[in-house]
C-alpha cells in the first residue's frame, strides 16, 4: 500500500506521495518477511542456497518472491525447484557481508522473475535450445533431446574423428570466467570409453595453463597432473550412465575435492598437466567440457552434460533463515 505522508513547507501543506520499495524498484511484492544470514562471507555475489518454506499470501508456486538488501536494491535470485504450497529451493548472488535482507512476496499476478545467469558464474541446462551461453564451442559441440538427465534438453559433444592438434577445438565448449576458489556441479555421462583414454574431461584455465579437474577415463574416474591418477579405485565410471559430478577447487588450502552421486571420492594436490602446483592465489579464465580425441573408428563418442553450474567456494556456507513470524520484516 502507498502511503501519504504530509509535510508542512514554508506554511503550505505538501502532500507527498510515498511509494514502497517493491514498487520504486518494480518488484512485486505486498508482504514483506526478514530472513537472517548466519556466517556471513566477504566474498561478493556469493551463490547461496535457501530453502524457503511458504508463507500464508504467496502464491503456491512461489512465482512472486523478490529479495532486497538493506538499501532496497534488488538481489538477483533462481528458483531451482518448487514443492508447491509447501517449500522451494532458492539460490541467491548476496552481496559480500549481508546479515539480513528483505523477501517481498503477495503479488498474485506476479510472475517468475528468477534469472539464473545472474546468479551464478556459470550456469548451463540446455533449455534455451542452443549454445549461446558458452564463450566458444567447437563444431562438434550440439544441443540434443534424445539423451537428457531433466528437462527437454542437454548437451553433447560428439568425437569421430582422430587426435590430431588441428581438430582439438572441435571437441570443446569454453567459458569464459574469473573466479579464484571454485565449485563445478553437473551430471555428465559417456556413449563410450575411447580407444586409449576417455570420453569427457572437465577442465579449469588459468589463461594458457589447465587443470583436469576430473575425467571418466576406461571405466574409472581420474584426475592429471602430468600422469593419470584414480580419484578412486573403488569407483568405476560406466558408459551409459548419468553421474552428478561435484568438484571443489580449494585452491586458498591447496586441495581439490571430488564427490560422484554424493559419494566422496578423496582429495588430492591441484596441479597444472605440466606437473607445477597451483598457485592459492589463482584465478581462474575459463571452464571448459572436452570430449575425447582418443577416437578410432566406428560410431561417434558422446560426451554429454546437463545442469551444469560454476560458482564461488567458501569454506563456511552462509545459513539462510526467516526472522521472526511469517510477515515481520
Amino acid at each position: 500500500m502507498d502511503t501519504i505522508r504530509i509535510l508542512l513547507v514554508g506554511g503550505a501543506l505538501l502532500a507527498l506521495l510515498i511509494a514502497p520499495v517493491s514498487a520504486a524498484l518494480d518488484i512485486a511484492g505486498t508482504s514483506r518477511q526478514a530472513v537472517l544470514v548466519s556466517d556471513p562471507s566477504g566474498t561478493d555475489a556469493l551463490e547461496v542456497f535457501f530453502n524457503a518454506t511458504y508463507l500464508p499470501g504467496m502464491r503456491p508456486d512461489f512465482a512472486d518472491i523478490r529479495f532486497v538488501d538493506g538499501n532496497g536494491t534488488a538481489i538477483p535470485h533462481w528458483t531451482e525447484n518448487v514443492t508447491n504450497n509447501s517449500h522451494a529451493h532458492i539460490w541467491l548472488a548476496l552481496p559480500a557481508n549481508t546479515r539480513e535482507l528483505t523477501m517481498l512476496y503477495g503479488d498474485l499476478e506476479a510472475r517468475d522473475a528468477g534469472d539464473p545467469d545472474a546468479v551464478f558464474t556459470f550456469f548451463e541446462d540446455y533449455e534455451r535450445g542452443n549454445l549461446s551461453r558458452w564463450s566458444f564451442y567447437g563444431s562438434n559441440a550440439a544441443v540434443q533431446s534424445g539423451v537428457v538427465r531433466d528437462g527437454a534438453y542437454a548437451g553433447d559433444i560428439n568425437v569421430s574423428e582422430p587426435d590430431l592438434r588441428h581438430l582439438a577445438s572441435n571437441r570443446i565448449c569454453l567459458a569464459n570466467i574469473s573466479a579464484g576458489p571454485l565449485v563445478i556441479e553437473g551430471d555428465f555421462r559417456v556413449s563410450e570409453f575411447g580407444r586409449w583414454c576417455g570420453s569427457g574431461y572437465i577442465q579449469l584455465w588459468n589463461g594458457t595453463n589447465r587443470i583436469y579437474a576430473l575425467h571418466l577415463r576406461n571405466g574409472s574416474v581420474q584426475y592429471y597432473d602430468g600422469a593419470h591418477r584414480n580419484f578412486s579405485a573403488d569407483l568405476r565410471a560406466e558408459t551409459d550412465t548419468w553421474y552428478h559430478v561435484k568438484i571443489v577447487m580449494d585452491t586458498p588450502n591447496t586441495t581439490e575435492h571430488a564427490w560422484i552421486d554424493g559419494e566422496y571420492l578423496g582429495n588430492r594436490t591441484p596441479r597444472f598437466a605440466d606437473g607445477s602446483l597451483v598457485p592459492n592465489e589463482t584465478v581462474f579464465t575459463d571452464f571448459a567440457l572436452i570430449g575425447s580425441s582418443a577416437w578410432s573408428s566406428g560410431e561417434p563418442h558422446h560426451f554429454y552434460a546437463d545442469n551444469v553450474r560454476v560458482r564461488k567456494y567458501v569454506p563456511i556456507d552462509p545459513v539462510l533463515i526467516y526472522a521472526g513470524p511469517p510477515g515481520e520484516a
